[in-house]
């Protein structure tokens, strides 16, 4: 199996497996304006996969020569005539990792310890030391998908496969992740192997609660969101306007709940966005503060681990809670990237510091069963870093 996870990194890519999917292609509704020459490309790009993006609509934003374009196609809702706006909320799934990582980085520099330190001295007591053959589980290990924990926790039970998945994982405690760790095997040596792991990261969350004593709510927003000011990133759907959002549908085209909250693994993918500051967050990481925040975001970026992967159209690699990817049809360009899917979204984030642009998308509908989607990303890449 890819050892990058061959569902490209969707974080509920298990769940959309066992469906039998229904096709839907979005309406040929559209804001964009259609004047420049980036708008007529970015258009006949939709127009050319738009049979193959198995979704209700899409928001598109792009950063190129230090100017903001936002496209949506589609509808928010099936049958409502309401385009995508840059203001309409979807959720991020995954891209969460990339905050938790970011989190935990500024942490260990406050506390003067790296990022090899063991997470033993942040669990309880009463758990055991998480390790295989003498080596014990790093923040490097988390960050990186290399720590040999599972992909979800072994004890979460068959809420996964049900039609309440976002109660399944809000009942989801900290009680429950720590029983999981008392009782867990690592599937490999830490280190020597990589399996994508929300389990991992939902850890770190729980490392961050715990050494600011409040929630992960409270310490992304006061850590990372308000100092980059990114006002429309929330953790909870209840802090938004209703009316803003996009309504997710699953893989059958059946309307998905959302996510309010992931109980203990709110570390890998709680956060909720528009395509403002999912856009404004890309440009972030172009033009990082020169402060201690910016100093964490910027070795997220630049400590790999493991060769290339070849995937077929492009090859990666890891970065701490974020991926690099080259594309073959732009054999010279570097993307630092992530990805994200909830039951009813996916959003892809893709940040060149070499050309400076960002290109971002998040559909309400969630799995690229057809294949169009990448199709899609790669010819936008394309477009904006050619």
């Amino acid at each position: 199996m890819n050892k990058y996870i061959i569902v490209t990194i969707m974080f509920f890519a298990l769940f959309c497996s066992c469906q039998k999917t229904e096709n839907f292609t979005p309406s040929v509704a559209t804001n964009n304006p259609l004047k420049t020459d980036l708008d007529k490309k970015v258009n006949d790009a939709m127009l050319k996969y738009q049979s193959e993006l198995n979704t209700v609509g899409v928001s598109i934003g792009i950063f190129k020569n230090d100017s903001l374009f936002y496209y949506g196609y589609g509808e928010t809702a099936k049958g409502n005539a309401k385009i995508p706006q840059k203001t309409t909320f979807f959720e991020m799934g995954s891209v969460t990792k990339t905050f938790t990582t970011i989190a935990i980085l500024n942490m260990l520099k406050e506390n003067n310890e790296t990022i090899d330190q063991p997470i033993r001295k942040y669990l309880p007591s009463d758990l055991p030391t998480l390790q295989r053959d003498g080596i014990e589980i790093t923040f490097n290990h988390l960050m990186t998908h290399t720590s040999g924990l599972p992909y979800f926790p072994d004890n979460f039970g068959l809420g996964l496969y049900g039609s309440n998945v976002g109660g399944a994982f809000a009942n989801f405690d900290r009680n429950k992740l720590f029983t999981c760790l008392k009782n867990v095997r690592l599937n490999f040596t830490p280190a020597t192997s990589f399996e994508y792991s929300n389990t991992g990261m939902g850890l770190l969350g729980i490392i961050l609660e715990l050494n600011y004593n409040k929630t992960y709510d409270a310490v992304i927003n006061e850590k990372v969101l308000n100092p980059l000011s990114l006002t429309n990133i929330k953790t909870r759907k209840t802090e938004t306007n209703e009316a803003d959002w996009a309504t997710g549908y699953d893989a059958k085209g059946k309307v998905a709940g959302y996510w309010e909250s992931l109980g203990a693994i709110d570390g890998a993918g709680c956060l909720k966005t528009n395509m403002i500051d999912l856009v404004k967050y890309g440009v972030v990481n172009l033009k990082t503060p020169n402060n201690a925040l910016g100093n964490a975001m910027l070795q997220a970026h630049t400590i790999s681990y493991l060769p290339f992967e070849d995937r077929g159209t492009n090859k990666i690699n890891g970065r701490l809670g974020w991926f690099q990817v080259i594309f073959n049809n732009l054999p010279n360009e570097s993307f630092i990237w992530h990805n994200g899917g909830t039951s009813g979204f996916n959003t892809e984030l893709f940040v060149n510091r070499n050309k400076k642009t960002v290109v971002a998308m998040s559909f309400n509908q969630d799995g690229d069963t057809l294949g169009g989607r990448e199709k899609l990303v790669a010819d936008l890449l394309e477009i904006v870093n050619k």
